[in-house]
């Protein structure tokens, strides 16, 4: 009897995604081997037919299928729950939606989705077909809602969802960016100041015959080892950051610079409270769509872009596994405040765990607005000492030397 190919969805012990096919005679055999590799498989699928495959691989691999933005997927799910409450059967909802998608990329995988549906296929089954727009959660939310008659509702929740997760991703961006804002200008200031002012000084103080003070000479140095060995260092910045990159690739150092950057001072607490809100509006979800907590965790864990954040709830998803209940292994992780877990012992309790996990991320979210409107006021001392230090740095070695000058000229 020849083996079934199955496409498996997993991760590794660091937290890190892990696709791939291979051949066996049921999904117990591949959990078995997945396993003994160290890899807790998220979703296990036979690949049904040859056009069913054939297809998927032809979309997914093109890249423009991989740029539909989460806002695009946010107005598809509320706008298909809109339709389908009023009546409209999937298929003429989608095609209605593929013709209208703002996405092109969006509206063409919609047609293909309704042709699909059309085939025989369910809607979870026909969105499979683009794991690089479709989510697993997004998945499994849609298989639970279709099997349990609550499409609607699961739609509108999916659309929720995704509101928060660009909201969450906005605060970090709006968290970083004036500080880099800063700091480039900070950067661009030291090349255009080596580059093409303290050039003209040193040679004007080079004909001069004056004995320099030793903080002018150092900044002279430097000045004309940059400009004598340009593309030494933009060959130095190229390669630092393009290694940086490829260290970051290798699972133990991103996962040990994944957790040091949770510690980081003002940046490191503004973090975690954005990965914790992310998790617990997605935990949320998984819950209240019915899917098993077990398997709601380690979906859960995909979504946190934190291989040491995820690697904490996979070790959570084990323990619950084991026996252990909710709240007792959130004490375990380490990973949340004291309230936090209060309030998932008090849903625990009462057996409304989703509601309650919706209610720790409005915290966060609450909590994420204040330190965002305050990360100025804590940024903005190091940034001015930073600057000072600059301009005291010109002060003493270039200014202090030129108004000497200035009374050598006059004398």
């Amino acid at each position: 009897m020849p083996k079934t190919i199955f496409h498996y969805e997993g991760r590794d012990a660091y937290g890190n995604s892990v696709i791939g096919d291979i051949e066996a005679n049921n999904a117990e055999e591949i959990v078995s081997n997945l396993k003994q590799q160290n890899i807790i498989p998220i979703n296990i699928e036979a690949i049904k037919q040859k056009n069913f495959q054939t297809s998927s691989s032809f979309f997914s691999q093109h890249k423009i299928f991989n740029k539909v933005e989460p806002y695009h997927l946010m107005n598809f799910f509320s706008q298909l729950a809109v339709l389908h409450d009023a009546g409209l059967s999937v298929i003429k909802a989608i095609s209605k939606l593929s013709e209208s998608a703002s996405s092109r990329p969006l509206g063409i995988i919609l047609s293909q989705v309704a042709k699909d549906i059309a085939s025989g296929f369910t809607l979870a089954d026909s969105l499979k077909k683009y794991p690089h727009v479709f989510t697993p959660i997004m998945i499994n939310v849609i298989d639970i809602g279709e099997n349990t008659g609550h499409l609607s509702e699961t739609l509108k929740h999916l659309g929720t969802y995704l509101e928060k997760s660009i909201a969450n991703r906005r605060r970090l961006l709006s968290s970083i960016r004036y500080p880099i804002f800063v700091m480039v200008t900070i950067v661009a200031a030291v090349l255009v100041l080596n580059y093409m002012v303290i050039p003209k000084f040193s040679a004007m103080f080079a004909r001069t015959g004056l004995e320099l003070p030793f903080a002018t000479r150092l900044i002279m140095s430097s000045s004309n080892f940059m400009v004598n060995n340009v593309k030494t260092l933009l060959a130095a910045v190229i390669i630092f950051f393009f290694g940086i990159n490829r260290l970051l690739k290798i699972p133990t150092i991103r996962y040990v610079w994944d957790k040091y950057k949770l510690h980081l001072p003002v940046f490191g607490s503004l973090q975690k409270r954005i990965i914790t809100s992310q998790f617990t509006w997605t935990f949320s979800l998984i819950l209240r769509a019915g899917v098993p907590i077990i398997k709601g965790m380690t979906l859960a864990s995909t979504t946190t872009e934190n291989t040491y954040f995820s690697s904490r709830l996979l070790k959570m998803s084990t323990a619950i596994e084991h026996g252990e209940n909710l709240s007792r292994a959130v004490i375990a992780s380490k990973l949340f405040t004291p309230i936090t877990i209060q309030m998932i012992e008090v849903g625990e309790e009462s057996e409304r765990i989703d509601e309650a996990l919706a209610e720790v991320a409005k915290y966060y979210d609450a909590e994420i607005d204040f330190d965002l409107k305050r990360l100025g006021e804590l940024i903005e001392p190091f940034l001015l000492m930073l600057i000072g230090g600059i301009v005291a740095i010109l002060a003493v070695g270039i200014y202090f030397p030129l108004w000497d000058l200035i009374k050598v000229a006059n004398v």
